[in-house]
């Protein structure tokens, strides 16, 4: 029997997520020029007819909406590459029979009061969380682990010798 196990880093969820807003962004900005383009066509086309706060509005709501929704892209976009960036090649966590390691945050097992996959606030993934019995909480995104949840159960009821298991009654059926 091994001896600990450990968790590495995956990057494929993140670098997934990044490519995937890349091309909503891009996808945006083609609706943009899309929307621009039809407000000029029907200003061209009825621009006698038009006054000057008509064709704002025109403009407005039908480049508006455009932006908005291209300035939603971006941020996810923008958060997508930073939660990509905040992944680093190496270890994220491991269990072993003194406690356990999470990103930087080691614990033995009689400090932990916790350990638990809760849902993430905005629908992502879950995370791996981790609660001393001092109240102090460490947590990782389970998409960011190489192994998965089941695996690390069986370590920490394995490696704790019974006395912890992974919480998932937060998660809802």
């Amino acid at each position: 029997m091994p001896e600990q196990l450990i968790i590495g880093f995956n990057p494929m969820a993140a670098a997934n997520r990044v490519a995937y807003t890349g091309s909503v962004v891009r996808g945006r900005v083609m609706w943009l020029v899309v929307a621009a383009l039809m407000c000029t066509a029907i200003w061209v086309w009825q621009r006698t007819s038009m006054s000057a706060s008509t064709t704002a509005l025109m403009y407005g709501v039908g480049l508006g909406l455009s932006v908005v929704w291209l300035v939603v892209a971006l941020i996810n976009w923008a958060r997508a590459k930073s939660a990509l960036a905040a992944i680093s090649p190496g270890i994220a966590a491991a269990v072993d029979r003194q406690g356990m390691w999470l990103k930087g945050t080691g614990m033995a097992w009689p400090e932990i009061a916790r350990v638990a996959i809760m849902p993430s606030r905005f629908g992502g993934s879950p995370y791996l969380v981790v609660e001393r019995v001092d109240g102090h909480l460490a947590s990782i995104s389970l998409a960011d682990l190489d192994v998965i949840p089941g695996t690390i159960d069986a370590a920490v009821r394995s490696f704790s010798g019974g006395t912890q298991a992974i919480d998932t009654s937060k998660l809802g059926n």
